[in-house]
């Protein structure tokens, strides 16, 4: 049924690989995440569809439609760890890709809306995912890629406010869904939980899976740096949710790519697989790395493209 949708997801997907691989190559843990793009940035490789740059260099998406030229939340911070990335390694341009990296940034820093306990990265223009979704909606994936160039930024820079904020981001993740935020509780006592790529009150509850996933690696980066005891209560429920309900993903043959029975793309399940076994590096859970295994095994014998 989306298909036709996933296929614009070409390009975006590219880049991300390029930036996750590297930059989790250069963590104190070896993850080797491939990450992936789901629905929220389909239009990534379409020919409708363009990755623009403003004057300071932060990432704007040009939809050519209902949107036109506008500043996603999820492609500004994926823009960020490009240019971190890109300032890491490269020996030239060096500064140029640092200017930029601070840009986008400070343009997190700046667009964070403050709901009071918690902040908040908003959608302001109306999305195809799942049917449409009007303003304003959030991401959890969002705000963990986000929380990645903030805390990067502070370690860059020293400026506390990159961590202030980071620290007011953290606490979104303790919103439930139906609340104004984008975790849904799970499990006896609430000893579980799942990251949804958009989340509206009243919308559908889709449960893409790697948008979950990619989240848990995210947080994960962030506590490393900070140590933070929220982040570590987050992972911990999120691996919960992993560990009781990867069995509701697996077709048999395959892999879902959500909880609405849409089948996951080849290159989706690869990353997957990579992303299943970075989760169960860090938390040494069986029942991860089975998954993993089983939806690779799916991938040798399947001539699903």
């Amino acid at each position: 049924m989306y298909m036709s949708f996933f296929l614009l997801v070409i390009s975006i997907v590219l880049l991300l690989v390029y930036v996750t691989l590297f930059y989790y190559n250069n963590q104190t843990t070896p993850l080797g995440s491939l990450d992936l793009v789901p629905n929220v940035e389909a239009d990534m490789g379409s020919a409708h569809t363009k990755i623009e740059i403003d004057e300071n260099g932060v990432f704007i998406v040009d939809y050519h439609g209902v949107q036109r030229k506008v500043y996603n939340p999820l492609t500004v911070a994926s823009g960020g760890l490009k240019y971190y990335t890109d300032y890491v390694k490269d020996k030239e341009d060096k500064e140029q890709s640092k200017n930029k990296f601070i840009s986008s940034a400070d343009w997190l820093v700046k667009n964070a809306y403050d709901k009071g306990k918690y902040s908040l990265w908003e959608y302001e223009y109306p999305w195809k995912f799942y049917g449409w979704i009007s303003p304003p909606y959030s991401s959890a994936l969002a705000q963990a890629k986000g929380l990645q160039v903030l805390t990067l930024a502070y370690g860059l820079t020293g400026n506390e406010k990159y961590l202030d904020v980071a620290k007011k981001i953290i606490r979104s993740f303790l919103v439930d869904y139906d609340d104004g935020g984008f975790v849904t509780y799970e499990g006896i006592g609430n000893n579980s939980l799942f990251l949804h790529i958009l989340a509206k009150p009243g919308f559908q509850k889709t449960y893409v899976l790697n948008g979950h996933t990619q989240s848990l690696l995210s947080i994960w980066s962030y506590y490393e740096k900070t140590k933070d005891p929220i982040a570590k209560t987050i992972f911990d429920k999120g691996i919960n949710y992993l560990k009781e309900n990867l069995v509701k993903y697996d077709t048999g043959d395959w892999s879902y790519y959500d909880l609405m029975e849409n089948w996951t793309m080849r290159d989706y399940q690869k990353g997957q697989i990579q992303q299943l076994k970075a989760l169960y590096q860090i938390s040494k859970e069986p029942i991860l790395k089975d998954y993993a295994d089983r939806f690779e095994k799916y991938l040798k014998y399947s001539s699903l493209e």
